[in-house]
């Protein structure tokens, strides 16, 4: 085993949030044991297992087979990335049982206007789901360097939506405790005290600079001590997951065939939360081993869909004869990035008479292209492109539905935090 520097176990005595003076049983005060990761911003990587290497050997070859299959895609090579960020993010939200229709999420990421700007027209989880899905492409489309205003901004327009969070709280780090479980004193998991969170961030944040790590390791260990600090009140799995994509795809050909890592920690929750409690016990093996197969999974999960996407754009070609370049083959294109449009739109971002825009809309649907949406962005009828919608939803048809359904007290993403979760 490749050791790796633990995490500290410091107990303290803090006064119990839930202490009732009524109740003879209930104590005033708890002990409880905070987790302390060591700061590794210029921390040698040791020497990995046998087993270890050839797992990252295979992850790399995935990684690679997925971007060449992406690279042979010619024609929806530009809207891959937003098709494999989006079912990425929707993995990552389920994650932490954050869930919506597929065509609801369409909907909104279509941003399609509406009549009343300052309320939006979907429930929370749907505007939370479309959030994750616009942050993350940001994330990994941008060039920026990782900050910790990087973090923040993330966070912020992350949980922007959520009713449940403090306002003081949206790209702050925090100012309490955060633990994973029902109650703090029956806690399996609690983060560093709130004032290491500066310091040990400021560490992640060098050690994120690095460029001397392999990229499946440099992303496995960032996301590992980033989930152990757990630096924000909530939201820690979503962003921790969207640093997975900013290390693991900082590389060129990355832009076009991003790597749906969250699938593949979905797949197996448990061996993700085993993985993390390895990591912190100082087992660098055992958790890039775990990360090395969620990239691994992910990245065939990936290229099923850049098929099946491919296979759609050829589909439409054939249902719906027209020249490059024009409205309906701009249409076509677009469609494959974001399925939902309305007349309007088209006759907004085309320059067409509404006429013409209702013509297109019923050549789609006669061709099946399109069909009418039960959503409706305001007075305008919605149009889905429900074979692509579809397609998202098969890169997580092979989870199994208990992961989504019921909450797991054990999840690295169900985390309390003066009564809030921490997905």
């Amino acid at each position: 085993m490749s050791r790796w520097l633990a995490a500290q176990f410091q107990t303290a005595t803090v006064e119990n949030e839930l202490w009732r003076s009524w109740d003879d049983e209930s104590p005033r005060t708890i002990t409880v044991s905070q987790t302390v990761p060591p700061h590794i911003g210029n921390l040698a990587i040791p020497a990995l297992e046998p087993a270890t290497g050839e797992a990252l050997v295979e992850a790399t070859r995935a990684v690679s087979d997925l971007r060449d299959r992406a690279a042979e895609t010619t024609g929806v090579l530009g809207h891959l990335s937003a098709v494999l960020i989006r079912a990425d993010a929707v993995a990552s939200s389920q994650i932490e049982h954050i869930t919506t229709s597929s065509e609801s999420l369409a909907v909104a990421l279509a941003d399609l206007g509406g009549d009343d700007a300052d309320r939006s027209p979907y429930p929370v989880a749907t505007e939370l789901v479309a959030a994750n899905v616009t942050v993350a492409l940001s994330a990994q489309r941008g060039g920026e360097d990782l900050t910790e205003d990087w973090f923040h901004r993330r966070h912020r327009s992350l949980l922007s939506a959520d009713p449940d969070i403090e306002r003081r709280y949206l790209g702050a780090w925090r100012d309490c405790a955060v633990w994973i479980g029902q109650t703090r004193q029956s806690a399996e998991f609690e983060g560093p005290p709130w004032e290491q969170v500066p310091a040990l961030m400021a560490d992640l944040v060098r050690f994120a600079a690095r460029s001397d790590v392999h990229s499946v390791v440099h992303a496995a260990i960032a996301h590992a001590q980033f989930e152990t600090i757990h630096p924000y009140v909530d939201g820690n799995g979503r962003v921790g997951r969207l640093l997975i994509h900013r290390l693991l795809e900082a590389r060129p050909a990355a832009a076009t065939a991003p790597v749906p890592v969250a699938h593949g920690l979905l797949h197996n929750p448990d061996g993700y939360v085993s993985g993390l409690t390895a990591y912190r016990r100082g087992d660098l093996d055992d958790w890039i081993s775990v990360f090395a197969t969620a990239v691994i999974d992910g990245a065939h999960a990936a290229v099923r869909l850049v098929d099946r996407i491919s296979g759609i754009a050829r589909d439409y070609r054939q249902r719906v004869r027209t020249r490059r370049g024009s409205a309906v083959s701009q249409i076509l294109d677009g469609l494959l990035h974001t399925p939902a449009i309305t007349a309007g739109e088209i006759q907004f971002s085309y320059k067409l008479t509404p006429a013409r825009a209702s013509q297109i809309l019923h050549q789609l649907a006669d061709a099946g292209i399109v069909r009418r949406s039960e959503h409706r962005v305001g007075r305008s009828r919605v149009w889905v492109a429900h074979d692509v919608i579809d397609a998202i939803d098969t890169i997580n048809a092979t989870i199994p539905r208990r992961l989504i359904d019921t909450p797991d007290p054990n999840d690295p993403d169900s985390a309390g935090a003066k009564g809030l979760g921490d997905g």
